[in-house]
């Protein structure tokens, strides 16, 4: 497409850039949404598409996120740098009680949405502890008043439901460490990969599990069997599988430096195939399936056969541009998005806020603007279907979506409009609470704003007899300062304050 011909298209389909009214003056419009320079236009095509499996959850209107509890710690084994077993130290960033006040806290900001929180670090040691097992609670973070570590994490599960929030686990079923109280299991029934002449295969992070093997021989359901009977997986309806990888990722030292190298097959001492490893690792998620649980996953890059295949509805990192052009944002969707497609939104990072914040009430700061700036955006997006993307010589893109909808990633900074009216720029967001309904904004200054007049958008309810609210994670406050007036709300916000305005 040459360039004078993605102009008319951008002038055809409304690509405009409107700054907003400050006190109630409104300003000029600049064709910042136009590309400045030699440009290229990717159409979106649907693909034919199937699940392999059944959704519980439409993760493209889900707050999904993870909340890390404790690291187990280990001496670096092999190479200078991997790890074979734990040296019996935790890292406690989180327990169980503190997980239900972040869980608090987040519902109070995102009130009536619904939430999905991984539990990182709850068996054993912590994260990466003793696989493949995962049939024990971390003592580390349990209540004080529960022998059985596993009872605190039931607790919490049950709790959570109070506040709009599904609690499930982060598990991982290829790694293998040889500590672990099922290692000896999985050695006598060989199901660990190994080399063609029958050594062990030592990836980056222990040694490896074979998806073919360890379903033909049953293991892979004893697993999943046992933990749904300790734990209400099924209840929750969804679990997040981290490192589910189609190849063994190999650290090989070159000038003196491990470099990890992606291998395939698993494992050639069993003579499967990598599609045959892909079909039992396919074999796994139908069987999670049977069970009402759906499989989220790190990578899109881990995802099995072909992108109109639906096997995972959900991945933690998004970075497939294919997907993303291909498929509805129902179909495969991120949370930690990379790349052009950041133009279509990304959502927040819980478990790094949690556990990098100096408090809790420092976190909660950080999840508010985060939420406001990231996964609030992308929750509206998702709900309009994508039409096209342009990358501009610049380096930004523009994000063309029906309903009016554009979206401009320049410089790191996503601007919002609909309809030539912006919803969103660098610092201050206004932007339908659509899982509330039809009569939900929700307005954030990082900075604060005095008098901004913004335009409700089409599709959005609001009358003179709106209401607002202060969110706030230590709960909500009536707000007043605002008025709702001729299709317009004019609203003063201090700085860092999120308000939800519903009629």
């Amino acid at each position: 497409m040459s360039f004078k011909m993605i102009r008319l298209f951008a002038a055809m389909a409304g690509i405009m850039f409107l700054s907003g009214c400050q006190s109630g003056k409104t300003e000029k419009t600049v064709d910042v949404f136009l590309p400045e320079g030699k440009a290229d236009t990717l159409l979106f095509k649907q693909a034919p598409f199937e699940w392999h499996i059944t959704p519980r959850y439409d993760y493209s209107k889900v707050l999904v996120t993870k909340l890390f509890l404790c690291q187990a710690e280990f001496d670096k084994e092999y190479m200078g740098a991997y790890k074979m077993r734990d040296n019996g130290q935790s890292t406690v960033y989180m327990t169980l009680e503190q997980a239900l006040e972040a869980i608090k806290g987040m519902d109070a900001v995102t009130p009536g949405l619904q939430k999905i929180v991984y539990l990182v670090g709850w068996q054993y040691n912590g994260h990466d502890s003793k696989y493949p097992a995962f049939f024990e609670g971390n003592a580390a973070v349990k209540r004080a008043e529960d022998d059985d570590p596993l009872d605190s994490v039931r607790w919490l599960m049950c709790e959570a439901k109070n506040y709009n929030t599904a609690v499930s686990l982060h598990i991982n079923m290829f790694d293998a460490f040889e500590d672990s109280p099922a290692f000896q299991k999985y050695k006598d029934a060989d199901v660990l990969a190994r080399e063609k002449d029958g050594s062990y295969i030592l990836g980056d992070w222990s040694y490896k599990v074979s998806y073919a093997a360890e379903w033909e021989k049953g293991l892979s359901k004893w697993r999943i069997d046992s933990l749904c009977s300790l734990l209400p997986i099924q209840e929750a309806g969804t679990i997040h599988i981290d490192a589910f990888h189609n190849a063994v990722p190999r650290p090989r030292l070159e000038n003196g430096k491990p470099v990890i190298r992606m291998e395939s097959p698993i494992s050639p001492w069993h003579g499967h195939t990598a599609e045959q490893d892909q079909e039992g690792k396919a074999n796994i998620v139908k069987y999670w399936d049977t069970k009402g649980i759906d499989v989220t996953t790190e990578g899109a890059d881990m995802s099995i056969g072909k992108i109109t295949d639906g096997w995972f509805p959900m991945y933690w990192h998004f970075n497939s541009l294919d997907q993303a052009m291909s498929l509805s944002a129902s179909q495969a969707c991120g949370g930690n998005i990379y790349g052009k497609i950041r133009t279509f939104g990304r959502s927040l990072n819980g478990e790094a806020i949690f556990r990098n914040a100096s408090s809790m009430a420092d976190a909660f700061e950080e999840f508010k603007k985060e939420f406001c700036k990231k996964t609030l955006i992308t929750l509206y997006l998702n709900n309009f279907g994508r039409k096209a993307l342009v990358t501009d010589e610049d380096g930004s893109t523009i994000g063309v979506l029906e309903g009016g909808i554009r979206t401009l990633l320049k410089d790191g900074v996503l601007t919002v409009a609909k309809d030539g009216q912006v919803l969103s720029d660098e610092k201050n967001v206004f932007i339908p609470a659509l899982w509330n309904g039809e009569n939900s904004i929700v307005a954030y200054s990082e900075d604060g704003i005095t008098e901004k007049t913004w335009i409700i958008p089409d599709g959005v309810r609001l009358s003179g007899k709106a209401k607002g609210w202060i969110l706030d994670a230590s709960g909500r406050q009536e707000f007043n300062d605002f008025k709702v007036s001729r299709g317009k709300v004019t609203i003063t916000l201090k700085p860092g304050q999120m308000v939800l305005i519903t009629n």
